[in-house]
């Protein structure tokens, strides 16, 4: 098998390796299940290795050799080859706050944000749904997130049944992460779904009570599905609530996230709750940051709270689709642009699919960064999307990079779409310029879920039809028509 060099000469800003591997004429070839040829290998270790032609070895749901194609070809005798074709090969990007529930009220929840434009809300379309709508979106979430190369999302505490959502990822063939639905005791907050919400209202009995059910799921180490801790948010829960769920996921060793400081009414309510004192400060004080913490959203950040947040090792989740969305960016500079730069660890969440998808946010981020007078590279997107997510959401030692031992989440990226070329610069054409839905081939626990752009564990026109009907009955029981801008004759 002939590497093609089609992007030999593209690896001047990132270490090419693979003279590490040593082996002897005698050593006799090892039996594979999957190798994986013949492609611009991006591994994402420690060392950031790129190889120009690349190949990847895997037994069961593990990586087992990664190098040089010519190397690893030499190692072993594979049950399965894979031709990547000169194709991009990258460990299976990860979305670290994804609302599947809501993911198919886009084009309904209108493209402009104010309440005479968007008169149907989240909590109308959550209020009318069932399990097998829950079961639907969340399939059609596996499957646009494998043809954009995503292998994992977590699920913030916001699907009515974790059960459903579960089914879906598992029929799919993604990774997911789910925590006990709607977790809030507290109401008054800029939104009013903790008052709304008719299937799980604002009930601080039941929320302490079902806190870390979902973490069961952790019990097998071989499940595509886990289980976290999640809060819906600090404007909507009390202190005590808090502290019960980062204690929680403390003795679980397991991510704590929630939404927070979405915008400046968010920051002002809760500032005021504590006595004026600018939150994260004031959560640092009671130790309710920590290493584990991942916090979504954090566009109102203050001066004194830079510090805190650095000092605690936490994470965020950056949407900056959002903060454009509701010019929130308008009135109050953006700060985690400053805190990537800083070291802070950063990954992008799609959140709800208002008016973009998996695959989106990489180039919002660049061009609002810019904006601001930040330059955020390609290969640190790369970096928010893989090892930095994976950091996040707790699971480092599983997923995030291409390295023996890990977890065998890998896409293939096709060769036969323009938007990759010219191939000058892989991984900037991945992120900015090529930021489509580019994936060939995708393996997920060493399981090959994904060839030639479709799926091979659900019929994909039938799911795609599913989600088109599920939305109707949905929009069917609230008695709601969206708004279009211009007459349609039927």
């Amino acid at each position: 098998m002939r590497c093609i060099d089609a992007h030999e000469h593209a690896h001047a800003a990132w270490k090419h390796a693979g003279k590490e591997l040593t082996m002897t004429e005698e050593a006799p070839a090892a039996v594979c299940d999957t190798l994986i040829r013949n492609g611009y290998l991006i591994t994402m270790d420690t060392q950031r290795a790129v190889y120009a032609c690349g190949a990847v070895a895997i037994n069961g749901n593990a990586i087992v050799a990664v190098g040089r194609d010519a190397d690893i070809a030499a190692r072993f005798r594979p049950r399965r080859v894979i031709d990547a074709k000169g194709g991009v090969i990258h460990p299976g990007f990860i979305d670290c706050h994804c609302h599947v529930a809501i993911h198919l009220s886009r084009g309904i929840i209108p493209d402009h944000p104010t309440p005479q434009a968007a008169p149907f809300s989240f909590a109308d379309w959550t209020n009318h749904l069932e399990d097998e709508d829950e079961h639907i979106q969340a399939q059609i979430v596996g499957l646009e997130m494998l043809r954009h190369g995503y292998t994992f999302f977590l699920e913030p505490g916001t699907v009515y049944e974790p059960d459903a959502a579960a089914a879906a990822a598992e029929s799919v063939g993604v990774r997911a992460g789910l925590a006990d639905p709607y977790m809030w005791d507290v109401s008054g907050g800029p939104q009013s779904r903790p008052s709304t919400t008719r299937r799980i209202p604002n009930d601080a009995k039941r929320a302490f009570k079902v806190l870390g059910g979902q973490l069961a799921r952790n019990k097998d180490p071989d499940a595509l599905v886990r289980g976290h801790v999640a809060i819906y948010g600090a404007c909507y829960s009390s202190e005590s609530l808090m502290r019960a769920a980062k204690d929680c996921a403390d003795a679980h060793g397991v991510t704590f996230t929630m939404h927070h400081n979405f915008d400046q009414d968010d920051a002002k309510i809760v500032d005021e709750r504590y006595g004026g004192v600018h939150n994260m400060v004031y959560f640092a004080k009671r130790g309710l940051l920590g290493p584990n913490c991942l916090y979504v959203h954090m566009n109102i950040i203050r001066d004194d709270e830079i510090p805190v947040i650095l000092d605690s090792g936490m994470s965020l989740v950056w949407q900056p689709g959002n903060s454009m969305y509701y010019k929130i960016n308008a009135n109050f500079k953006p700060r985690i642009p400053e805190l990537i730069e800083r070291g802070c660890n950063v990954a992008f969440g799609v959140d709800a699919a208002k008016i973009w998808t998996f695959g989106d946010l990489e180039l919002l981020g660049y061009l609002d960064a810019s904006q601001h007078g930040h330059y955020i590279s390609a290969a640190r997107i790369m970096e928010m999307r893989t090892v930095h997510a994976a950091h996040a959401v707790g699971l480092s030692h599983m997923i995030g990079s291409i390295e023996s031992g890990k977890r065998a989440d890998i896409v293939i990226r096709s060769v036969d779409v323009p938007e990759i070329l010219p191939g000058a610069n892989p991984i900037q054409e991945l992120l900015l310029s090529g930021h489509r839905a580019t994936a060939s081939t995708v393996l997920v626990d060493g399981r090959l879920v994904f060839l030639d752009g479709r799926s091979t564990q659900v019929d994909q026109n039938t799911v795609i039809a599913a989600g088109r009907a599920m939305a109707r009955r949905v929009l069917d029981r609230a008695g709601y028509i969206p708004r279009l801008p211009w007459t349609v004759v039927n």
